[in-house]
């Protein structure tokens, strides 16, 4: 497989799955997404919210695009928006790194943020984003579950996105 359509595979495999979640979490009622619940983050929307926030940042200096105006700020009462950009910040994701070259993917970025300084391969930068994506998935399912939120939980694998 070249990396060029494991990269694509990846990015549609994020949206996929961040699309099964957003319909699953959208059928619960603000307050339950709002509910503290013990884990990385306090409750289920603040969990979407990094999420979300990640992945714009990275889809962003993937793009090699000013980082400085994004905002790492919370946004309360907002989880319809919320659940509304997820979807859509992951279309932004497949579309822009589905269209880079075998050359673009392999190019090295420089990473120099306060909390990481790297070198690394923009597909690296790419699989790392889609990685932490599915991490916090996970804790989305077992923060529903600490909140008894038990039904129709989506599965989310890789391996079932590559059944379809």
């Amino acid at each position: 497989m070249s990396l060029h359509k494991l990269i694509a595979n990846y990015a549609a495999y994020n949206t996929w799955a961040n699309t099964r979640m957003v319909e699953w979490l959208s059928t619960f009622s603000n307050d339950q997404l709002y509910k503290s619940t013990p884990s990385s983050f306090d409750s289920l929307d603040a969990t979407l919210q990094h999420i979300l926030r990640t992945q714009n940042y990275w889809l962003t200096f993937i793009s090699e695009q000013d980082t400085a105006h994004l905002s790492w700020n919370h946004r309360p009462n907002e989880v319809e928006n919320i659940l509304k950009e997820m979807i859509s910040v992951s279309l932004q994701m497949q579309e822009t790194f589905t269209a880079y070259t075998e050359e673009e993917l392999q190019k090295v970025l420089h990473l120099n943020s306060p909390w990481a300084q790297n070198n690394l391969s923009r597909y690296e930068y790419i699989l790392h984003v889609i990685n932490h994506s599915t991490y916090h998935r996970g804790q989305l399912v077992t923060m529903a579950h600490s909140l008894g939120l038990n039904k129709g939980i989506p599965n989310t694998d890789y391996n079932m996105y590559n059944c379809l």
